[in-house]
């Protein structure tokens, strides 16, 4: 894999394959195909048909095309080095290929059929999702709202108190979302 740095140095990869799931996504196969050669990464293509498979099972089939899915695109990485991932990741954005739902092979999880991790991954992504909306919410406040109501302005603190915990649950997110959204004078 090329990896990035200073000295423009080639090194060897231990990320053996990724599995790629296109889904409902606009990625181009050529320019995922393209991408993944030019890095030295095996890649194969899993699809909804593959849902009911574990991850073990599915690094060990052959190669097939790329096929259109009901879910949100995904990438299963079959590696552990951070600098790489960080790499694939920063080439992926160069090349304007964009799949924000990833998981790394890990002990437990190659075991997990591709649907269980998806759904785990999806459970996630919407986590963060709304930790990001709130974040936003908190940092662009109605100004004149926090200098008039004391009611906002506290409850804007109890919110950012939300994003310090960070094992405060999806439900209590989205009521603190609703509650900001949902103010009145």
């Amino acid at each position: 894999m090329y990896i990035r740095n200073d000295k423009d140095v080639k090194k060897e990869s231990k990320m053996n394959k990724v599995l790629i799931y296109l889904g409902t996504s606009n990625l181009k196969e050529k320019v995922i195909e393209d991408v993944f050669k030019k890095i030295g990464i095996e890649i194969n293509y899993i699809d909804d048909d593959d849902l009911e498979n574990t991850l073990e099972k599915l690094l060990e089939l052959p190669r097939k095309e790329g096929e259109k899915g009901k879910r949100e695109s995904f990438m299963f990485i079959d590696g552990d080095n951070v600098d790489e991932i960080k790499n694939l990741e920063s080439i992926l954005r160069d090349n304007n290929v964009k799949i924000e739902r990833k998981a790394v092979k890990t002990k437990n999880n190659i075991s997990w059929t591709l649907r269980a991790l998806m759904d785990e991954v999806d459970e996630e992504f919407e986590y963060f999702q709304l930790r990001d909306h709130l974040y936003n919410l908190i940092m662009h406040p109605d100004k004149e709202k926090l200098k008039k109501d004391p009611d906002y302005l506290k409850l804007m603190s109890m919110a950012f108190s939300l994003l310090e915990d960070q094992n405060v649950g999806k439900d209590i997110l989205e009521i603190a979302i609703k509650s900001i959204e949902n103010f009145k004078n």
